[in-house]
């Protein structure tokens, strides 16, 4: 019954949504206007999706962006996924997201050549003065939105509190903190659960990772690299920095820590996901297609995390104990929202 109860779930959450065109023209039209970094651009999706179109409700969009928050890579980028998979599943993750990367990778690429043609960063110091007093404006109304949306009571509360603290002056890893808020609220709430199985059917990606393009070991290198940092970049964009400068920078030595930071720099005033300065990065490293396939297997990991977590997800949506975990690793991704802010 459980199955049964997801599935028209799903569907009505797919009819909640306008036709599948309006949607994926939002991603793309938001792949040309999303500056400022995830919280911005999770802050847009908000207003949009749930306070003007009321394609999802508070607590659906908190809690999807819980189980994004989980993840390594951008969570901007994964809650697109997510939204594009209740429109049209596999299909329609897939195109929102590529909707959401393309316009801001393009812009990049462009930057990217001005920048080794010219030897030096593009002036956008006066267009990030006039954006940085409406994006910050964005970004707080945006976090007490989330927060009113996550948080329904006074041990909620507490434990975004608690994650603020703990990431802002202890220094707790985030991904440590979301499992132990989501844990402690699930004890809370229900007790120590004895959660049956519950079976789902994982979407088969049928994965051809292209025809092995890499003759030369400098493009295997290249991929690798980049998988990695896109795998493993728990904390999403800010902790992949640290991947590229002891791998692109100190190993391979295909760019400068200088030349990186200009990238990041860029990421800040283009559109689309912040990781994009890891196109940046691919474009120093080999032109146009380092830039290519630094940017196709940064994101990877992403798309195969979110396409192959969200039936499991929305099969348990209506679990108590999943969905009180949820609950408290929603509250502390509020907190942890607020310490990347202040």
């Amino acid at each position: 019954m459980p199955e049964a109860k997801s599935e028209q779930t799903a569907i009505r959450d797919s009819d909640q949504m306008p036709p599948w065109r309006e949607v994926f023209l939002y991603f793309l039209m938001l792949g040309f206007i999303n500056v400022g970094g995830p919280v911005a651009q999770i802050t847009m999706m908000y207003n949009h999706m749930v306070e003007r179109r009321h394609w999802l409700s508070e607590d659906r969009f908190v809690k999807i962006m819980a189980f994004c928050h989980m993840l390594p890579g951008p969570e901007a980028l994964q809650l697109a996924i997510y939204v594009g998979y209740l429109k049209r599943k596999l299909l329609g993750g897939m195109l929102a997201g590529l909707t959401f990367i393309i316009p801001g990778a393009v812009v990049m690429i462009v930057l990217s050549w001005l920048y080794v043609a010219y030897g030096s960063l593009p002036k956008v110091n006066n267009v990030l003065y006039v954006l940085k007093p409406a994006v910050l404006g964005i970004i707080a109304a945006g976090i007490l939105k989330l927060g009113r949306a996550s948080i329904r009571n006074f041990f909620l509360a507490a434990l975004l509190i608690v994650a603020f603290v703990g990431m802002r002056f202890a220094g707790f890893n985030f991904l440590l903190i979301l499992l132990l808020a989501g844990l402690i609220n699930l004890l809370i709430a229900e007790g120590w659960p004895t959660i049956s199985r519950t079976r789902a059917t994982l979407p088969t990606m049928i994965g051809a990772l292209i025809v092995w393009p890499f003759v030369d070991s400098r493009w295997f290198q290249m991929a690798w690299l980049f998988f990695k940092t896109g795998l493993f970049s728990f904390g999403g964009a800010y902790a992949s920095i640290v991947f590229l400068e002891r791998g692109a920078v100190q190993q391979h030595h295909w760019l400068t820590s200088s030349q990186l930071l200009d990238g990041v720099a860029l990421s800040v005033a283009t559109p689309g996901p912040f990781m994009l300065f890891t196109t940046f990065t691919g474009f120093l490293a080999g032109g146009l297609r380092g830039a290519i396939i630094a940017t196709f297997f940064v994101f990877l990991p992403s798309f195969v995390f979110v396409l192959s977590g969200a039936p499991y997800i929305e099969l348990v949506q209506h679990n108590r104990w999943i969905q009180a975990f949820l609950a408290g690793a929603s509250a502390a991704v509020v907190g942890l929202i607020i310490r990347r802010f202040a």
